[in-house]
Parts: C-alpha cells; structure tokens; sequence
C-alpha cells in the first residue's frame, strides 16, 4: 500500500474567517476586562467613601464623649469670651483621632439663650449653644473632604448672666 497524496489548494478561508473570529472574541474580551476595571474601580471609591464616613462619625462621637467625660473643666461649658480669644474656634481633637475637630459657639447674642424644649425642664437653667464639626480627607492624596456638623446645646446654671 502506498501514501496516498491529495493536492488540494487551500483558497485561505478559513485562515481569514479564524482571524476575524478571534478579533472579534479579543474585542470582546478587551470590553468586558475595561468594565471590570471601571467597576472595581467604582467599588473601591465607595468603600472608601464608606470607612471615611465611620470614621468621622467615630472620631466626632469620641471628641464629645471625651469633652463630657471632661466634667467641670469640659470646653462645653466655655463661654463667649473664651471663645473670641480662642479665635472662634476651639480645636478639640485627642491625637489617635483621624479627623480636625472643632467647637464654634453659636451664641452670638449678648445673653445666654434658653434651653430648647427637649431640655429646659427648670425655669431659668440657660444652654450654651454649641457646632462641633468634624473634618476628615480621605482618598489618594487626601483629594476627598467629608464634613459633620453636630449641634449640643449645654445646660447652664446660670440665670441673669451676660456671657
């Protein structure tokens, strides 16, 4: 028995069919590798933005928490004029925290305000009203700025009192 020899000629068909397939399963391939990347991109920028949130609301708990725990000598109970030589602004952040924390006090007038109806449960007890606002940047390179404002209203003993 001998080898049989077929001479056919191949008219490259195929070859051309074969490369438009796996351009197109490449085109394909690459579309769907670039949505990925753009979701997981997206994804990352939201759990960021989520850990940046808590931590704020941590560090601003933390602040107010250590201020009550401050008694007597707490900076809540400052009034106007600690605050004007203080430039406004009171900066209360404990070291470990991530984020500023500030105190303002909103009192602008030249007495002390009542009590909001929640708390005045005593004729004549006065409130010091108070922002606390707590800023973080988060991101690369520190690009992002997320800020919480938190309002306290301090009770006063005092009755008459100018601040």
């Amino acid at each position: 028995m001998g080898i049989v020899k077929c001479k056919t000629q191949q008219k490259g068909v195929v070859l051309i069919t074969a490369l438009i397939m796996i351009i197109a399963v490449t085109g394909i391939a690459v579309s769907l590798m670039s949505n990925s990347t753009i979701d997981l991109k997206v994804a990352t920028a939201a759990q960021e933005s989520d850990i940046a949130v808590n931590l704020l609301k941590g560090d601003s708990e933390r602040s107010i928490n250590q201020e009550i725990d401050k008694k007597e000598l707490s900076r809540f109970l400052f009034m106007k004029g600690q605050f004007i030589a203080a430039g406004g602004e009171i900066n209360i952040s404990e070291s470990s925290l991530h984020s500023v924390v500030k105190l303002y006090d909103m009192n602008k007038g030249p007495m002390l305000l009542g009590c909001p109806p929640r708390i005045a449960v005593t004729i004549g007890v006065k409130c010091n009203t108070l922002r606390v606002q707590t800023q973080l940047q988060y991101g690369k390179g520190n690009k992002h700025n997320i800020v919480l404002q938190s309002g306290i209203a301090q009770q006063l003993g005092l009755v008459g009192k100018s601040l």
